[in-house]
């Protein structure tokens, strides 16, 4: 799909790209045995420190700790949009304090895969790995150095272990203010083809490759079969038309 957008070409008829984030050992025991039994290619994103072991994912921690003191959904997502605000260096402070008591163990399903499954998937020719950042920082909330050094990290681990340095890269969190026109230029100096955002929308020729928009994984099949057909573009367009 990118080589089409880079060449200014219409995409096939129903082409649908499928993408996973964070490097979840889920995508190596429930996600990979359906795609290969359909033998349906897929990219995964990988945040390098959470395959490691060596840097949980802070969203995680969050839930982690909040869940285990009996918090609502509502207060969660309340909690994880203020800290998503602010700079990646006091994020991670408060993160450290809301999570210092904290003796719940990890749920199974928010584990990380390791790396010998993903040069098993790799070796299948179905799954492409790119790059997700090594602590999953928001880019945007971090200096250009703690940018660059994240994405270096990625790089270079996802080279050591899969043998080859990865072409593709998605946003952490992935709206439009959480990456910035440094972000673009470190990933295009670290050889990074095409980056991908969390903004919905369908890819057309003419968008600029450091910015390709996708959509979120649906919650329902009703969701699932609105995204594909093309009815929220519709819908999109509507609105547009009539504001």
């Amino acid at each position: 799909m990118v080589r089409h957008v880079n060449a200014g070409k219409t995409l096939p008829h129903n082409a649908v790209a499928i993408t996973f984030d964070d490097g979840l050992g889920s995508n190596y025991h429930l996600g990979y045995p359906i795609l290969k039994e359909l033998g349906l290619p897929a990219t995964i994103f990988l945040a390098t420190g959470f395959v490691d072991g060596t840097h949980p994912l802070w969203f995680q921690e969050v839930d982690r700790a909040l869940r285990a003191r009996g918090a609502s959904t509502a207060e969660l997502f309340a909690k994880l949009g203020q800290l998503k605000r602010l700079p990646d260096a006091e994020m991670r402070a408060e993160v450290a304090k809301l999570t210092a008591d904290c003796a719940a163990a990890h749920p199974e399903v928010t584990l990380p895969m390791r790396w010998d499954q993903a040069r098993e998937m790799k070796a299948s020719g179905l799954i492409e790995f790119g790059g997700h950042t090594h602590s999953h920082p928001i880019l945007a909330r971090c200096t250009v150095e703690q940018q660059a050094e994240e994405i270096r990290q990625c790089c270079d681990r996802i080279t050591a272990e899969l043998g080859a340095a990865p072409t593709l890269f998605a946003y952490p969190n992935g709206g439009p203010t959480d990456f910035t026109a440094d972000t673009q230029r470190l990933l295009a100096e670290h050889g990074f083809e095409a980056s991908f955002t969390m903004m919905p929308a369908r890819l057309v020729s003419g968008l600029t490759t450091q910015a390709l928009p996708r959509y979120g994984n649906p919650t329902s099949m009703l969701e699932a079969e609105a995204t594909v057909s093309g009815a929220f573009e519709l819908l999109k367009q509507w609105r547009g038309g009539a504001a």
